[in-house]
């Protein structure tokens, strides 16, 4: 295996790590949403803020307006943690655009901690973050390995193809 192969596995395997950054969040932030639907005052520090903000105002309008703005809550929450999901999906797909989009997303969530003051949680986003952007960073380098590699193996195959003309 030679070094440009070493490379590619290299920073494939942190460029997905990272990426999969984005099914824990969704993942984690769906599981503090149902603890919050059924009363439950546990929350992992990797989720959403925006979902929480959401359970807690169906918290507090569910005496006024009933147990149906917990459902809508609800489906707010499956429809945020979805776009995660498909940013994580098509970040894992190798579009760097798609990994810009959730981080960003994923920052201005973090600025609701600091709007929030919620100081443990602000610091679980930067940690995320970091992790994203070492993802991402991994991403870009990987596309320029890929191409390099193809161009490599092209000028070989032409060089082949010379030789057995010749």
């Amino acid at each position: 295996m030679d070094y440009d192969q070493i490379q590619h596995a290299e920073l494939a395997q942190r460029y997905k790590s990272g990426a999969n950054w984005f099914y824990w969040i969704a993942g984690l932030t769906i599981v503090t949403s149902l603890i919050a639907s059924f009363g439950g005052g546990i929350r992992f520090l990797i989720s959403l803020g925006l979902t929480q903000f959401i359970d807690g105002m169906a918290a507090a309008l569910a005496p006024q307006l009933g147990g149906a703005v917990q459902v809508v809550a609800l489906l707010l929450d499956l429809l945020v943690t979805g776009i995660f999901v498909v940013l994580g999906y098509l970040a894992n797909k190798k579009l760097l655009w798609a990994y810009v989009a959730g981080m960003v997303v994923f920052l201005l969530d973090g600025l609701l901690a600091l709007a929030f003051q919620d100081w443990i949680s602000l610091i679980a986003h930067a940690v995320v973050l970091f992790w994203l952007f070492r993802g991402f960073q991994a991403g870009r380098e990987l596309v320029s390995v890929e191409k390099i590699m193809a161009e490599q193996e092209a000028a070989t195959a032409q060089q082949q193809q010379y030789e057995a003309a010749v």
